[in-house]
C-alpha cells in the first residue's frame, strides 16, 4: 500500500524532512476525517507525493497546524490536512481501492472474488463521497476508471504498452493539480510527471508479481516481452519522472524532492536495472546504509535501539525499532510519521 515513492532520508534532509512527515500524516488525518478512521490505513507514499507536489507548487502558503498522527498523546508537530492537494490525494486513494477491488472480482479466485465484493460493499459509502468530491472539482472520474478498466485489453492486444492505462490514469490525476491550484501553465508537466510515475508503478507491480502470475496462469509482460524492450520502457519512464519533476516551478520544499529521487532510486535499484534478484522477497538492508536510517530513530538516542548507526546500541527497544528498523523502511508507515522524540505510531 505504500507505493513506488520511497520516504526521504531523514539523516540527509533533517531541515526539510518535517514537510514530508507533515504531508504524510496530514493525508492520514484527512482520510480519517473525510472517510472514516478505517480509511487512514490507505495512507501511502505515492499519494503523499501527489499532495506534496501540489502544496509545493501552490503560490499561497499551505496552512500547517500542530497536531499528531497516530498517537494522540504524542508531542504535536506541524501537519497539513486540508489543502486541496491533500483532499485530492485522499479522494484518489479511496477510488484507487475501489478500482483494485473491482479488478479482483474479475481476476482472482472464488474466495478472493467474494472478499472483494464484500470489501466493495463495506467501502461503498466512502467511495461515493470520494467520487462526489472528485466530480465537484471537475476531475474526469469515470473516464479515469474506464481507462483503468481497459487494462486487460491492452495486455492482450499490445503487451509492450501494457502500462498505458495506469500511466494515463496517473497522468490525469497529477495533471488535475493544475486546475485545483489555478496553474494552467503547469498542466502539461504535471501530466507527464504522473504518466511517468504510473508507468513505473505498473512495471514494478508486474516485476514483483512474476512468480505469482506464473503459478496462476495470469498475464505478465515479463513473460511476453524481451528484457531489452521492458528495460527501455522502464528507463524512459524513470528518466521522464526525474526530468519532469525537476522542471516544475516549485515555490517551496525544493531540497526535499532530490532526496525523494535518491531514496527511491536506491529502493528500486534492482528493478530499475532489471537484475535477476528483485521481486517481493524482503531483504534486510545494510545497517550502514544512509537510506536505511529509519525516520523514527535517527539521532534520538534512547528512542529505540537501532544499532550503532542510529540510536544507542544494546539498549531497550521502544517498539519503534521493531516497526521500522527491523523490517526496513519500505514496510512500515512509522518510517514516515515518527519524530525522534518518541514514536507516535505506537
Amino acid at each position: 500500500m505504500f507505493g513506488f515513492i520511497a520516504s526521504p532520508c531523514a539523516r540527509c534532509t533533517e531541515s526539510v524532512f518535517p514537510a514530508w512527515r507533515g504531508s504524510f500524516c496530514g493525508l492520514a488525518r484527512c482520510l480519517g476525517r473525510e472517510y472514516g478512521n478505517a480509511a487512514r490505513m490507505l495512507v501511502n507514499r505515492d499519494a503523499t507525493f501527489l499532495a506534496l507536489v501540489g502544496m509545493s507548487l501552490d503560490r499561497a502558503e499551505p496552512r500547517w497546524q500542530a497536531a499528531t498522527c497516530c498517537n494522540p498523546f504524542a508531542a504535536p508537530f506541524p501537519v497539513s490536512d486540508d489543502h486541496p492537494a491533500v483532499q485530492h490525494a485522499a479522494a484518489v486513494s479511496i477510488c484507487g481501492l475501489a478500482a483494485k477491488l473491482d479488478d479482483d472480482t474479475r481476476d482472482e479466485g472464488p474466495a478472493r472474488r467474494v472478499a472483494s465484493r464484500l470489501g466493495g460493499w463495506f467501502t461503498g459509502p466512502a467511495v461515493d463521497r470520494a467520487v462526489g468530491w472528485l466530480n465537484s472539482s471537475s476531475f474526469p472520474t469515470q473516464t479515469v476508471l474506464d481507462r483503468l478498466g481497459s487494462q486487460e485489453e491492452y495486455e492482450m492486444q499490445c503487451p509492450e504498452r501494457a502500462d498505458a492505462p495506469t500511466a494515463e490514469a496517473f497522468g490525469r490525476i497529477t495533471g488535475h493539480l493544475a486546475m485545483l491550484l489555478e496553474l494552467p501553465h503547469e498542466h502539461q508537466r504535471l501530466h507527464a510527471l504522473g504518466s511517468s510515475l504510473g508507468s513505473l508503478v505498473y512495471w514494478r507491480d508486474a516485476w514483483d508479481d512474476r512468480e505469482a502470475d506464473r503459478r496462476r496462469g495470469r498475464f505478465n509482460p515479463f513473460d511476453q516481452l524481451d528484457s531489452g524492450t521492458i528495460r527501455s520502457r522502464i528507463q524512459s519512464a524513470w528518466n521522464g519522472f526525474r526530468d519532469h519533476l525537476g522542471s516544475l516551478s516549485l515555490q517551496r520544499h525544493q531540497l526535499l524532492f532530490p532526496s525523494l529521487l535518491d531514496t527511491t532510486a536506491q529502493c528500486h535499484g534492482s528493478f530499475l536495472e532489471l537484475s535477476p534478484g528483485g521481486g517481493k522477497k524482503r531483504r534486510r538492508k545494510k545497517r550502514d546504509s544512509c537510506w536505511d536510517h529509519c525516520d523514527c530513530c535517527h539521532g534520538c538516542g534512547d528512542c529505540c535501539d537501532c544499532g550503532s548507526s542510529c540510536g544507542r546500541s544494546g539498549g531497550k527497544s521502544s517498539g519503534c525499532a521493531d516497526a521500522c528498523c527491523d523490517t526496513g523502511p519500505g514496510d512500515s508507515g512509522c518510517c514516515d510519521c515518527c519524530p525522534c522524540d518518541g514514536c507516535s505510531c505506537n
